[in-house]
């Protein structure tokens, strides 16, 4: 097998374990997810199988859009509903104020990732380091918000947001700093991520249904890297390509490879010769 398949995973379930999941229902060792989504979290979790699994640089790394529900008067030491509360308030922001909180981390930010994330500190995972007890700080990361909107407010205490960014963005994090930015605080306690790169919630199947369709639900790797720019080899270098010789290209970033109508792989052009960097052939 080879391709991807664009998972509804639930909330509840850790990336790992759906990606496990995933391995059984299709007897396949070579399996990974292109992008960590939290247990708490539902939604759009790429997973590549075989080959393809070899394009998390090239998927991971891509927007995502998410549905987030904030509750504001309390926080968590997760910073979301899994949490122990640590500290709560009285002072809950209006609409307004939290919709002008928000916009105002539309664009390139620094943000603090939480302390309870799968970051390293001195080779230790600092959810690891929270949960003993130890006091974790991280380092700043640059990260940014391509748009967000206010969806709607079920309670006078909850708002809902569409948030969309780059890669490695906590909405969790986003979440504590709105509430900070008018003087409350808050706790993450739904998050849906809608879209990662091509992918769509709308397009998602789930563990139940992968069980029934298993490779009929797979995407070809091809399909999800119509965006990249293409780099066609003359029909005559084919067997040149299949055997790994060194050929002649020219071209800048990375590209789509074909020859003679068929898709190689992702590649680039080194000292004016053609490197494939994944080779994604059957």
């Amino acid at each position: 097998m080879n391709g991807l398949i664009n998972l509804y995973k639930p909330s509840g379930m850790s990336s790992a374990l759906a990606v496990s999941k995933v391995k059984r229902i299709l007897g396949e060792n070579t399996v990974g997810h292109m992008g960590t989504l939290d247990p708490m979290a539902e939604g759009v979790l790429v997973i590549g199988v075989g080959k393809s699994a070899r394009l998390f640089d090239y998927l991971s790394g891509r927007k995502k859009t998410y549905i987030a529900k904030f509750k504001f008067g309390y926080s968590t030491d997760t910073l979301d509903a899994l949490g122990t509360v640590v500290e709560t308030t009285n002072d809950i922001p209006s609409v307004d104020a939290a919709l002008n909180a928000m916009l105002s981390l539309v664009g390139e930010i620094s943000q603090v990732p939480p302390s309870f994330s799968a970051k390293h500190v001195n080779g230790k995972r600092a959810y690891d380091l929270a949960r003993s007890g130890q006091a974790v700080e991280l380092a700043p990361k640059t990260v940014t918000v391509y748009g967000a909107e206010l969806i709607c407010q079920p309670r006078m205490d909850e708002m809902v947001f569409s948030i969309t960014c780059s890669a490695g963005t906590y909405i969790r994090a986003i979440c504590r700093d709105v509430a900070k930015m008018c003087g409350s605080l808050a706790t993450l306690t739904y998050l849906q991520r809608t879209q990662s790169g091509c992918f769509d919630v709308k397009d998602s199947v789930s563990l139940e249904s992968l069980e029934v369709r298993k490779q009929a639900a797979i995407i070809s790797a091809e399909e999800a890297m119509l965006d990249m720019p293409v780099y066609a080899a003359d029909a005559g270098l084919y067997d040149d390509i299949t055997h790994g010789r060194k050929i002649k290209a020219e071209f800048d970033g990375d590209a789509r490879i074909y020859c003679n109508g068929e898709f190689f792989g992702i590649g680039c052009s080194r000292d004016g010769v053609l490197k494939i960097k994944t080779y994604l052939r059957d």
